[in-house]
């Protein structure tokens, strides 16, 4: 350590300068802040209501001028009632999360299959099918269980012991192989196809991977061994 003053050397644990006397250390000298060398507001949130704003217009352009092109043409709602629907489940599963501060998927991914599911109701509705309720609200609702019970447990369970997230994976696994049966058996109930169990080779792959992250999690030096060859 030198003085600052006149370069001299400083013996460790000196307080003053031995050739000009300079103190070494001035407690008493307080350190004026600086200005950021970043502007005030880069401080400050930034709202997205002005670009959510704009995105809601841009949504809302193409529906109205379907809506009114439909109407000129056939009188009503023939055709744009599809883009009606489609643009609306799409604004709110892409736009409407964005409206709030805590986007939680344990909230938003019911909204977006229910939007989902709104859509396939219409279109339901408008073809005379007959569809919509042995097929797809099944679906649909066995789906959203399914990942539903994915996103809680995986954020509430998991916590320090990253390794139980390779147990709910894997029954996720097991379970959506299980949804590829119940797929096929909708199919033949609701239209007739007869069921040829192709559902089984999906549900046998499923299931060994499945199979093979709860192994993992369940052997420490599995996951020891991959996590140093992966980085997993």
């Amino acid at each position: 350590m030198y003085c600052v003053q006149c370069g001299v050397e400083l013996q460790k644990g000196a307080e003053r300068c031995p050739l000009c006397g300079l103190r070494v250390f001035h407690p008493e000298l307080r350190e004026e802040p600086e200005a950021p060398s970043y502007p005030r507001y880069a401080e400050e949130s930034v709202s997205n209501g002005g670009l959510l704003f704009i995105l809601s217009f841009l949504f809302a352009i193409p529906l109205v001028i379907c809506l009114l092109i439909d109407r000129n043409m056939n009188g009503g709602v023939t055709w744009s009632g599809y883009v009606s629907f489609g643009l609306l489940a799409a604004y709110a599963i892409f736009c409407l999360p964005l409206w709030f501060r805590r986007r939680s998927p344990v909230v938003f991914f019911p909204v977006s299959m229910a939007a989902l599911l709104g859509l396939a109701l219409y279109v339901s509705l408008k073809t005379g099918g007959r569809w919509f309720l042995p097929f797809a609200f099944p679906l649909g609702g066995a789906l959203l269980l399914l990942i539903e019970a994915l996103i809680v447990l995986l954020r509430h369970t998991v916590g320090p012991h990253p390794h139980r997230a390779l147990y709910i994976l894997g029954g996720g696994f097991i379970a959506l192989g299980g949804l590829t049966v119940l797929i096929e058996f909708l199919l033949q109930l609701s239209f007739g196809i007869p069921m040829l169990w192709w559902s089984l080779y999906p549900l046998a792959v499923l299931f060994l991977v499945g199979l093979m992250l709860v192994i993992i999690g369940l052997c420490p030096p599995l996951r020891e061994n991959l996590h140093k060859k992966f980085f997993v």
